[in-house]
């Protein structure tokens, strides 16, 4: 059964700090990624909306979205994207598609208000994106570690909503194993930064991002 005066109590402190962003921004003529990131890494970390919401608790989850988009004006045009791209894509395959360990690094990321992104297009694909996906996955067997790479320029990945200040990312690629026969499109869930500096990992640049 929903709680209606607890789904209320959540939705007011929700509405208050989006009001509350919004006051503090109201002087500023031009919001930049890395202010908007910044907002959203304090929704994240302060727990108003939980990554694990849409398996736990989709009334909520739904709700959340509803205050989000009322309070546009406050929180500027391009977080509705970033929120969704965060709770949605990112968070909402991971618990689709991962394991409990899986989960448990989204719980960590809530704690640390770190942010995630979604790669799925490439290049080549126009039109298509999500029906064509040529970076490969290849399992090897000696590190027993799967190998990411976009064997050629159409594969690359690119418009990654969020890629710019991402911490970690949801990566759909063909998986290969031993044989190199196609077993589709699977999602890994990798780090995007590294630890020293926060630069993005090796083989990731900002283009396209």
């Amino acid at each position: 059964m929903i709680d209606t005066m607890e789904l209320s109590a959540r939705g007011e402190k929700l509405s208050a700090w989006a009001a509350e962003v919004g006051r503090r921004r109201s002087a500023d003529t031009e919001l930049t990624f890395e202010a908007s990131s910044s907002m959203l890494r304090d929704l994240v970390r302060q727990g108003l909306v939980k990554m694990t919401d849409l398996r736990d608790d989709p009334e909520w989850f739904f709700e959340a979205h509803r205050i989000v988009a009322a309070h546009g004006d406050d929180l500027g045009s391009g977080f509705w994207t970033r929120f969704t791209v965060q709770f949605n894509l990112f968070a909402g395959t991971v618990l689709a598609a991962g394991g409990p360990s899986h989960v448990e690094q989204l719980r960590a990321m809530q704690a640390a208000g770190e942010l995630g992104c979604f790669a799925l297009t490439e290049k080549f694909a126009g039109v298509s994106s999500g029906m064509v996906v040529e970076t490969v996955a290849a399992f090897d067997a000696a590190s027993r570690t799967f190998v990411l790479r976009s064997p050629n320029e159409g594969a690359v990945k690119n418009w990654i909503s969020q890629g710019f200040c991402a911490d970690k990312s949801v990566v759909i690629a063909d998986l290969q194993l031993g044989d190199g026969v196609s077993q589709g499109a699977h999602a890994f869930l990798i780090d995007f930064r590294v630890p020293q500096g926060g630069g993005a990992g090796g083989g990731v640049s900002s283009q396209h991002g």
